[in-house]
């Protein structure tokens, strides 16, 4: 049975510990009635137990846990998403970004699940330059300001046309806004 991005973020709130259902939808931001109905999809597939305790005043509470089935469903999603991690990287390194943007707009979620999932984290998409992948947009290379369509971009040929240094893991796929451009050291020019 195949899950979508909603059951697996349920499935690894449970993991990390959150059992009840209010301390669920803090992590997953789903509304009752979702929450509800993937939790029955998940009780139905044996990827998790559903218990009822009792809570600190005697009222009726409900207890998740993460079956072994559930474990082994996760742990391949998880080494699912590290391939795709690896092949995104490969792209980016390689400077094609349109192939990214094209990825990311087939699969809207896939990053924030890798972020979720522990696969990477915000500070290796920013080091890397992929924040724009969380973010959908395209960034300035250095301030990571957003970069809209009608904002003056300065690209690796401008740097070059300037005789500037460039800055260190930029590629042709990169921009500059303006103000990065204006301070880039001018005694740094290549002789």
């Amino acid at each position: 049975m195949e899950l979508e991005v909603n059951d697996m973020k349920v499935l690894g709130a449970i993991k990390r510990g959150a059992s009840g259902l209010r301390n669920i939808k803090n992590v997953v931001h789903l509304k009752n009635e979702e929450l509800e109905k993937i939790l029955d999809v998940l009780d139905q597939s044996n990827m998790i137990t559903i218990r009822y305790g009792s809570g600190l005043l005697g009222q009726k509470k409900v207890m998740l846990g993460v079956t072994e089935n559930g474990i082994k469903q996760m742990d391949e999603y998880a080494d699912g998403l590290s391939k795709r991690w690896r092949e995104m990287v490969n792209l980016a390194i390689a400077g094609e970004r349109a192939t990214l943007d094209q990825m990311i707009r087939d699969e809207p979620l896939l990053v924030n699940m890798m972020v979720f999932y522990g696969v990477t984290d915000t500070a290796t998409l920013s080091r890397l330059n992929l924040r724009f992948l969380l973010e959908g947009k395209h960034l300035c290379y250095k301030c990571k300001k957003e970069l809209g369509k009608f904002s003056q971009k300065f690209s690796v040929s401008d740097v070059r046309k300037f005789n500037f240094k460039l800055p260190r893991g930029m590629t042709t796929r990169d921009d500059l806004c303006n103000d990065c451009f204006d301070k880039l050291d001018t005694s740094r020019q290549r002789g």
